[in-house]
This record gives structure tokens, sequence and C-alpha cells, in this order.
């Protein structure tokens, strides 16, 4: 009887250790090509850093086999998208082909623009020195503030705005409120087509084929954009 228990328990450890080398080579070959996918984008990227990429499912080495991994999830401290810097980027694919170009199925992402980089892009566009700032009291809503003259006197003007996506590739404002020197007026009643100049600008978005923007949210650091895409690959979003 003893016999058998030691041949039973001698079998026990080797089947254990031989599940324990397939489970730990099946993790190591999903490490591989998420290590693979991160270096991909971060050389395919522009002002990348901070690339981390997550190879989910079990076993992945069957994935692997078949040519399309079901799960993966990913993080970028900054990189670029649509033409802008972005921060704190997060990403969520599904049917990642594990090899150059890495392409995906379907992917959702999103990403901080700050108050400073869509300032500068308004500033450009209207040569006021214009400032951003998450509007008090109203979710949702952004504070413009920017000095101009209007009849000979220098006077601030601000605008609470709302931001929306146009046509999955431009981000416009809405104009909630106007004030002048502190003083709320309606926005007909600003002088010198001062009025159509707020209400006419528009940031447009460089896009890789296949993304479109769905929608964009107001946070304390600046606006985040919300991305979704369908037959993209991975190293073409950081551009």
């Amino acid at each position: 009887m003893s016999d058998r228990r030691r041949t039973g328990g001698a079998l026990l450890v080797t089947l254990l250790l031989i599940l324990g080398l397939a489970v730990g080579a099946d993790r190591v070959a999903a490490w591989g090509v998420a290590r693979g996918v991160a270096h991909a984008v971060t050389v395919g990227g522009q002002d990348v850093h901070g690339a981390e990429v997550t190879i989910h499912g079990f076993p992945f080495l069957t994935q692997l086999a078949r040519g399309s991994v079901d799960h993966a999830t990913g993080s970028l401290g900054t990189g670029t998208f649509g033409g802008y810097q972005v921060s704190d980027v997060h990403l969520d694919a599904r049917g990642l082909q594990p090899r150059a170009p890495w392409r995906v199925r379907t992917i959702k992402v999103d990403g901080l623009v700050s108050y400073a980089t869509v300032a500068h892009v308004l500033s450009q566009q209207t040569g006021w020195d214009v400032r951003l700032a998450p509007a008090q009291g109203k979710p949702g809503a952004v504070q413009a503030t920017f000095p101009t003259t209007i009849l000979g006197a220098s006077v601030d003007v601000g605008a609470v705005v709302t931001p929306q996506v146009t046509d999955g590739s431009t981000l416009t404002i809405h104009i909630e409120s106007v004030s002048v020197g502190g003083v709320a007026v309606g926005i007909r009643q600003l002088p010198g087509g001062l009025g159509d100049a707020l209400g006419n600008n528009s940031i447009p978005l460089t896009l890789p084929d296949g993304v479109t923007v769905t929608s964009v949210g107001v946070e304390p650091g600046g606006l985040r954009l919300h991305a979704e895409g369908q037959d993209v690959p991975l190293q073409s979003l950081a551009r």
C-alpha cells in the first residue's frame, strides 16, 4: 500500500510540475507579446512614454496559434493623438493580431488633452490670449477667459462653453453664457463681430483611418477624448 501511495504521490507531483511549466510558458509568451506591442507603440508614435500592455485570457498559446488575441489592455503616460499631446491614455483592444503592425479588430481609447494645449490652439486661431479652466459649479463646462479691446478699452471677456464632438473628428464649442468685465451680456450684444468670432472656433483632429472620436469630457486637468476604432494598427494610434 505504501509503495502505491508513493507512486501516486510521485505521479501527482510530476503532473503538477508539468502543469506549472505549461502555465509558466503560457504566461511568458503572453508577456513577450505584450512587450512587443508596447515597444511598437513607443517607436511608432511620437513623444510616447510609459507604454504598458497586458494580455488577458488563458490559455494564451492557443490564441497565439490561431493568430488572434482575444483581449488586451494598455496605458500610456504621454503620447500624441489626433495631432496633439495627450496624457493618462487607456486602451482596450479586442482581436489583436500578435505580430507587427499589431492590428486590432476593435479598440476603445481615451486620453487627456491639457487645457494649456487647447488654449494654445484657440489663441492661435483668434489672436487672443485664451485661458481655460473647469467652470465652477457647472459640470461638463469650461470657463474661457481672454482680454480684448472693445470701443478702445481693454476688457476681460469670459465665456462658459461646453466642448462637443462634430463628425467624429472635430472639437467644437457651444457657448452657454458670456460676460464682459464681469457683467453678463448676451452674445448678440458683443460689438465688432466678437460674438461670431467666439462661436466659430473648432479644433480639428488628425486621426488614423478607422478611428473616430465619440465623446469629450471635462476634467480638472483638461479635456478627455474618447475614441473608438476598427481594423486599426496599434502603432498608428500615438501619432
